[in-house]
């Protein structure tokens, strides 16, 4: 704890220790003036189901008595953050109740309970800037943000590989399919060759031939192209399925790692600190040990320079 929340936290519990005893002290005064605030107040929680007397001098010293135990550990440092916001809740009906300055008729009196409204007002503020401190350390919203943005950053790198995975099979698969046509294009080609040389040798006749031959080579090398097609298309999306599994399971693997990696930041950070908090006196005391060696040696060269001069 920093020695600014040392000193503050009791200066700002101090009226929460002085006041709930005052009320405890005169409990039936407070409740006359508690009792136009507690009325409403009572009524709206028994409707909502909750329990709770009508006794306005009890409710007034159930209050001082949370505010006394509040203020007392916001004090010491005691569960810091609620303690504050516990008195903060406490703060509202008090107010309302002790400096309803709106049912003053007298002047004076009036701008009294003004000003004490104004003082509980800025309290209620101080409160509120307390129960919201976190002493320098990571709040649950900043945590809970910087998870979101790490899982999110996490299955954004997840589905970018499987993408980049299943792009990678269908282009694999691709390549064997045009390897089947370049083959089949290679034989065909072979075939018209031959079908010419043996027309131009043969004969118009022979040549006919080999060219309804070649036509029957073509459509028997189309049909099998089509069908290496038909055959490989479930081969691909067969690939694709696996592929997206294995980044789906890579994603929930690397879950619990995300997880325990940034737990063993947190750790490591909070060893940092206390391991700095607890060398800083040290390295005071060694700077100050340095500053009197320099300063008694600066002493002594100047005695020595007076010497010399005398």
């Amino acid at each position: 704890m920093s020695l600014s929340r040392t000193i503050a936290r009791p200066l700002l519990a101090s009226i929460f220790l002085v006041g709930p005893i005052s009320t405890l002290r005169n409990s039936s005064g407070a409740a006359k003036k508690a009792e136009p605030v507690t009325d409403p107040l009572v009524r709206f929680l028994q409707r909502a189901g909750v329990p709770i007397t009508h006794d306005p001098e009890k409710l007034v010293k159930i209050n001082a008595g949370v505010q006394l135990a509040a203020g007392l550990c916001l004090a010491t440092g005691r569960l810091p953050r609620l303690s504050a916001a516990v008195l903060a809740t406490s703060l509202v009906p008090t107010t309302v109740a002790a400096h309803d300055f709106w049912n003053e008729t007298d002047p004076e009196v009036r701008k009294q309970q003004q000003i004490q409204l104004a003082k509980n007002v800025s309290l209620l503020g101080g409160l509120l800037i307390a129960a919201g401190d976190t002493d320098g350390k990571p709040g649950v919203a900043w945590l809970a943000k910087h998870a979101v943005s790490d899982v999110r950053r996490d299955l954004g790198h997840a589905a970018h590989t499987a993408k980049l995975e299943s792009k990678v099979v269908a282009l694999e698969a691709d390549r064997g399919t045009a390897a089947v046509g370049a083959t089949v294009g290679t034989a065909l080609l072979a075939a018209g060759k031959h079908a010419k040389e043996v027309a131009q040798e043969k004969g118009p006749v022979v040549a006919a031939a080999a060219r309804e031959h070649a036509g029957v080579l073509a459509a028997s090398a189309t049909a099998a192209a089509q069908e290496a097609r038909a055959e490989a298309a479930p081969v691909i999306e067969d690939l694709r399925k696996e592929a997206r599994k294995k980044a789906k399971r890579a994603r929930k693997q690397a879950a619990p790692m995300i997880k325990d990696l940034r737990k063993d930041a947190q750790k490591r950070a909070k060893k940092a600190r206390k391991h700095a908090k607890k060398q800083a006196p040290a390295i005071a005391a060694a700077a100050r040990d340095q500053a009197a060696a320099a300063r008694a040696q600066a002493m002594a060269v100047g005695e020595l320079a007076k010497a010399k001069l005398v």
